[in-house]
């Protein structure tokens, strides 16, 4: 605003200086006019505005999943916004989030430290004040564990049970944020808890090799070299968020899972050590070819040498009708493996169905390009 009103001032001060010259009599150019020149009246550079909400996506599907009985439709809309109560129950209070820069450090060619974290409010709502503004290389929304919980107590108009409790990871949400604008809201600081997703990974594995296998070994970099979790999700307004079901995820490298869920101890007991506390599990047996709820996990071995771009591809093994080709499709993705932590990525899917539907955009702001 400052730089605005000064350089503002300097062309006001030029015209009136112009507008009072006697063209009739010529005179020679003056050198009092003062020239308009760039001057940065803010020491610290611009500075952007981030805000969002820390949220747990399985809290989100439990609740949604328990909103009616098996078989018929909940009441609430699938609505992924502050004032759905599926949504309220959702988020979690207290959730340390920062940014994770792609800006290589030019000595150790790394990225460099995120920041300080910062806590999430009663609502879920966190805010950074001063986040450098740039374009071109993005910045990723980081989780880190800390004493983050979920907002059970939250009142809907009909009872739901409590979600699980369990603790929360160190997550990146793959959403490039690129700050080219005093503020961005609408970003999502997703939280990958121990007691869902991840624990019916580490279940089946556990089966599969007749050896204990824990959440902890995914994330230890000894044991496994990255574990991406996708929640693919159907086509139609960004705030429904409602399983593309029967998809799945091609992987350059890792070996893909397949989650399914049912109430929790809902399953017969030779199926009940496979469940996460949460509902997830991963069914026995063959491999499934797709997920009916969209959910597909992708776990990378041990590195042998400096992590690359993994390049994965949404599958939809539907079709339209016969011979007519997938319902869904996205563009590939190049996502780098980061060892230690929980890549998520929550995409909406495009319908290859021409439609006259008007196609709104995210309520988020600060993607590439903007």
């Amino acid at each position: 605003m400052h730089r605005a009103l000064f350089v503002g001032t300097l062309l006001g001060a030029a015209l009136l200086n112009a507008g009072c010259q006697d063209n009739t009599s010529s005179p020679a150019a003056s050198n009092f006019t003062p020239r308009p020149v760039y001057e940065n009246r803010e020491p610290e550079g611009l500075t952007s505005r981030l805000s969002g909400f820390a949220v747990d996506p399985e809290a989100y599907f439990f609740n949604l999943a328990h909103c009616a009985p098996p078989g018929t439709q909940c009441a609430l809309p699938p609505l992924y916004a502050e004032f759905s109560p599926l949504f309220q129950r959702s988020v979690v209070r207290g959730a340390l989030v920062t940014l994770q820069d792609t800006v290589p450090d030019p000595v150790t060619h790394m990225p460099p430290a995120p920041a300080a974290p910062v806590p999430s409010d009663a609502h879920g709502l966190w805010t950074m004040e001063k986040v450098p503004t740039r374009r071109g290389a993005p910045y990723f929304v980081l989780s880190v564990p800390g004493p983050g919980t979920v907002a059970n107590d939250v009142q809907g108009p009909f009872p739901l049970p409590p979600v699980p409790a369990g603790n929360y990871l160190t997550t990146m949400t793959v959403r490039p944020v690129v700050p080219a604008h005093s503020a961005c809201v609408g970003l999502e600081a997703l939280q990958m808890s121990d007691k869902g997703i991840l624990d019916a990974v580490a279940r089946s594995l556990s089966a599969e090799t007749s050896t204990s296998v824990t959440v902890a070994d995914l994330l230890n970099p000894a044991k496994y070299g990255g574990v991406t979790v996708f929640w693919l999700y159907a086509p139609g307004f960004p705030v429904f968020r409602v399983p593309a079901d029967s998809t799945t995820v091609e992987a350059s490298s890792g070996r893909v899972f397949h989650i399914d869920w049912a109430p929790p101890g809902a399953l017969p007991p030779p199926l009940a050590p496979l469940q996460s506390a949460r509902g997830f599990f991963i069914p026995p047996g063959p491999p499934a070819a797709s997920s009916k709820l969209g959910i597909i996990v992708v776990v990378q071995p041990p590195l042998m040498g400096p992590p690359a771009n993994i390049t994965y591809t949404v599958k939809d093994t539907l079709e339209i009708a016969p011979g007519k080709g997938p319902r869904f499709a996205f563009q590939p993705l190049e996502i780098p493996q980061v060892p230690g932590i929980v890549t998520f990525a929550g995409l909406q899917v495009n319908s290859t169905v021409p439609t006259t539907t008007i196609s709104i955009p995210p309520l988020t702001t600060c993607l590439p390009g903007q």
